[in-house]
């Protein structure tokens, strides 16, 4: 159990210096494309992230209109970006709050991570996002993990998940996937930036459970019957009991229900 502790505590800051090293810089390189790609294509207001990455800027650009906020356990290292301490698996965040929220490799670093998959869903939206990356655990450039020196370091020491338990999780969690993808399929050639798109050929080979050395997963929240911006009892307040006629000739300003995500 102290082994799963530390991997919990010390993983995501470890995994933080790992994306430094050449070969961390070309999985960083693939997955900040495509969160920047996702989030051009999906604006909103209230983005969190779990977990401090510490390669933020690559994407933020995408998102620079919205309000962007990330959970962190400590806070020793310095970030220009909103952050809130707390742990994944409780969120000190109100439900129904957040737009979107971004999963980079948090789910391998996590003792339950069913239970921060729910936590994610609790304080999403609906209609909200969840954008989440992991490791591929059937993937041959993952090979060192079985060597028992080589597992006892990041991100080898890391909880691999597949892609399709975590597909399962969220679907039970009543997600719709949007996007499911195999990525980094060769991570020891990092490509010219803007150059993400895959060829024909990435395509296909991306679905080999051999090959990709990560993947990535768009969710979407599904609630039946929900209203996803104002309460009802709002609506009849604002609308139901005013004259139609007054309501005409003039601008009726609704104000959101405020997040305190703070």
């Amino acid at each position: 159990m102290s082994d799963e502790k530390n991997t919990h505590l010390d993983g995501p800051i470890e995994l933080r210096h790992w994306f430094e090293t050449p070969i961390g810089e070309v999985y960083r390189h693939v997955e900040s494309a495509l969160l920047s790609e996702k989030l051009s294509e999906n604006f909103r207001a209230e983005v969190l992230q779990l977990d401090f990455i510490g390669w933020e800027d690559e994407f933020h650009e995408a998102m620079r209109f919205a309000h962007y906020t990330i959970l962190d356990n400590q806070t020793a290292e310095k970030t220009k970006y909103t952050r809130v301490v707390g742990e994944a698996e409780s969120l000190p965040i109100d439900t129904h709050s957040v737009d979107i929220v971004i999963m980079p490799h948090t789910l391998e670093f996590e003792e339950n991570p069913h239970q921060v998959l729910r936590e994610a869903n609790r304080v999403l939206k609906p209609e909200g996002i969840v954008l989440l990356m992991g490791f591929n655990p059937w993937a041959f450039w993952h090979l060192p993990r079985f060597f028992p020196k080589a597992k006892r370091k990041t991100p080898w020491n890391g909880h691999f998940i597949s892609r399709y338990r975590v597909i399962d999780w969220l679907k039970l969690l009543n997600f719709d996937i949007e996007a499911s993808q195999g990525c980094c399929l060769f991570p020891v050639r990092k490509k010219p930036l803007g150059d993400y798109k895959q060829s024909v050929i990435e395509i296909i080979a991306a679905w080999l459970p051999f090959l990709p050395a990560a993947y990535f997963i768009m969710g979407v929240k599904r609630v039946s019957g929900a209203t996803s911006v104002f309460h009802l009892q709002d609506l009849k307040e604002r609308f139901i009991s005013k004259p139609i006629a007054k309501a005409t000739n003039k601008t009726i300003h609704v104000e959101k229900e405020s997040t305190h995500i703070h």
